[in-house]
């Protein structure tokens, strides 16, 4: 249902693409699993839809504590991150997957609004930011990028 309403919102703002566009862009992302660590409901709600309407499955999580056994598991070709999360943080969480020589390959993009973020970003190692609020097509692009450089 919430699908839907989002769906339809989309659409009257312009967002959606054509079918074509959209049905060619969801084939070369298909098979591709992102894993979306964000506290807040709605925002990791929205990411979720944006990302699954491009044809990505996706893994979403509150916190970090099972994101690990998913990562170790190889359930995971790409992190959203927020930074301020409940529990462990962001950036420590970042520094654990760039830190273990399984996981340190995965691309991880932090999606958040604190100011330091390209400060942080570089203390961590992680691969790229997207400052929150986002335009939703500059958000694609960059999770494109990434979902298209993996094997």
């Amino acid at each position: 249902m919430i699908y839907n309403k989002f769906l339809y919102f989309l659409k009257k703002k312009g967002i959606i693409l054509a079918n074509h566009l959209l049905y060619n862009k969801r084939l070369k992302m298909m098979g591709k699993n992102v894993l979306v660590i964000e506290d807040e409901p709605i925002i990791a709600e929205m990411i979720s839809i944006i990302l699954e309407i491009q044809g990505l499955s996706v893994i979403s999580l509150t916190d970090t504590s099972r994101a690990r056994d998913k990562l170790h598991n190889k359930e995971v070709n790409l992190v959203l991150l927020d930074l301020n999360l409940r529990g462990e943080d962001g950036q420590s969480f970042c520094d654990y997957i760039k830190g273990q020589d399984d996981l340190k390959d995965i691309p991880v993009i932090l999606v958040s609004a604190n100011m330091d973020i390209e400060l942080v970003k570089e203390q961590c190692h992680a691969d790229d930011v997207i400052r929150k609020p986002f335009n939703i097509d500059y958000f694609m692009e960059k999770v494109s990028h990434y979902v298209k450089t993996l094997a």
